[in-house]
């Protein structure tokens, strides 16, 4: 799996508008689905829509198509010309735990970081992973991203509510969970931390 991100800024009363009508375009022309949410954290305030591919050459293929499309461009002409545009990156998942949740607009908390040993990021990736879905997480999930952000990587953990993800947060502090994983943690280049909250998804 493949993983467009873009952020950007746009009216509130728009944001909802804008992706409905883009959403449309992302099922006719392939995308395995499509979400947006907005941001609190590192990017406070903005807005991410996330578009699944199976691999590199759908996403190529989706977008020649929708590039090509007449309609398209026609159709989000004003919604673009209300957009400012932050970032896009591609993620491509390492370890990737996540159930599907039809029908559910979770939240996620996501971490961006380097740390020079990729073996270990999947170690303890799937260490980290476990431990959260223990606490309450319904998924998690880390890998590479590749564009503004490009050199880095990610690490999400997805919750039902907000509410959900605070009880995990607070309990792996109050068991002092972390200390057991300096070694690790420590080598870490953190950079950036975001709460996301899904407003509208078509991800089955």
């Amino acid at each position: 799996m493949l993983v467009g991100s873009w952020t950007y800024s746009i009216p509130n009363s728009k944001a909802i508008e804008a992706f409905n009508v883009a959403s449309k375009y992302f099922k006719k022309h392939g995308a395995i689905g499509a979400s947006i949410g907005n941001l609190l954290g590192r990017d406070n305030g903005l807005y991410v829509v996330n578009i699944g591919y199976e691999n590199w050459a759908h996403f190529g293929d989706f977008d020649d198509k929708i590039s090509n499309d007449e309609q398209w461009g026609k159709d989000m002409e004003h919604h673009f010309s209300e957009t400012k545009w932050e970032t896009m990156n591609f993620y491509e998942p390492l370890i990737h735990n996540m159930e599907s949740d039809a029908g559910v607009k979770p939240v996620f908390a996501q971490w961006l970081f380097h740390h020079q040993d990729m073996n270990l990021i999947q170690e303890k990736g799937e260490t980290f992973i476990k431990a959260w879905m223990d606490s309450g997480a319904t998924g998690g999930s880390v890998g590479r991203l590749i564009g503004k952000d490009d050199g880095s990587y990610g690490f999400a953990v997805r919750f039902n509510t907000m509410k959900e993800y605070g009880i995990a947060q607070d309990k792996l502090n109050g068991d002092d969970y972390w200390s057991n994983h300096g070694d690790f943690l420590d080598a870490v280049d953190w950079r950036g931390f975001s709460l996301m909250r899904i407003l509208e998804t078509t991800w089955e």
